[in-house]
């Protein structure tokens, strides 16, 4: 058995020892059949993680995956990431068989604060991949009694697993023609609410086609380029991106 590939990660774990922790699975849950909840036990309490920043996991000797942790505390050493599991791939069978006390390693938070906690005004757009980083957003909007609106394309599976989490947002089903079900909700909204969100900030998350499409949506109703962040997770026929 070649076990240079496991010397590599282990070298790459040394080298940057300092931006990696060992951490325990405190809890797991599933949220539905392919969205689980799965909350973490570590020490990083010099860790200032911002909002929308990643982590990295090594999910096997070879392959490490990028995750956005839905809560993080680095005083008390716990975060929670709340994964998709699409079901084809090292990455979803790592996740999917999770449980609570196993190890593993993971990068520490990396990346700008992509949220705009000024913003009184916010809009979210995606799918399952989005949950996680929308739960933090979700989170701090309610902390400073802002307002926000959302759109989620959503397998039948997986929508309920919103409401579960006190998520106030549009479920659409998946189209073959990308976000239209979402531009149809976008496009149907009262003039008075339009009137208080087209000067707000618009967070487009997912699959790449379905944020384009999203995107044009916006512009025909003249939200400006500054008011929209575009983070594409995926796209058919692409490992990552």
């Amino acid at each position: 058995m070649n076990s240079m590939p496991k010397i590599i990660g282990d070298f790459m774990e040394m080298a940057f020892s300092s931006k990696i922790s060992k951490v325990n699975v405190e809890a797991a849950k599933m949220l539905s059949e392919n969205i689980k909840m799965v909350r973490f036990k570590g020490h990083f309490p010099h860790v200032k993680f911002k909002i929308g920043q990643a982590i990295i996991i090594r999910i096997d000797d070879t392959n490490y995956r990028n995750y956005t942790p839905s809560k993080w505390n680095s005083k008390e050493g716990w975060f929670e990431v709340i994964f998709h599991i699409h079901k084809n791939g090292p990455g979803s069978y790592f996740v999917e068989n999770l449980k609570p006390n196993d190890q593993l390693t993971v990068g520490m938070p990396r990346g700008f604060e992509v949220f705009k906690r000024e913003e009184k005004y916010q809009f979210f757009f995606g799918d399952e991949t989005c949950i996680s980083v929308f739960k933090s957003f979700q989170d701090e909007i309610n902390a400073s009694e802002n307002n926000y609106l959302g759109i989620l394309e959503l397998d039948s599976s997986s929508v309920e697993v919103p409401n579960k989490l006190g998520f106030a947002v549009d479920i659409v089903p998946k189209s073959t023609n990308k976000a239209e079900f979402a531009i149809e909700i976008l496009n149907k909204l009262d003039n008075k609410i339009w009137e208080l969100w087209k000067d707000g900030y618009f967070y487009l998350m997912g699959n790449a086609k379905s944020i384009q499409a999203f995107r044009k949506a916006l512009k025909e109703k003249g939200v400006l380029n500054k008011n929209i962040y575009t983070q594409p997770y995926w796209a058919e026929g692409k490992i990552g991106l």
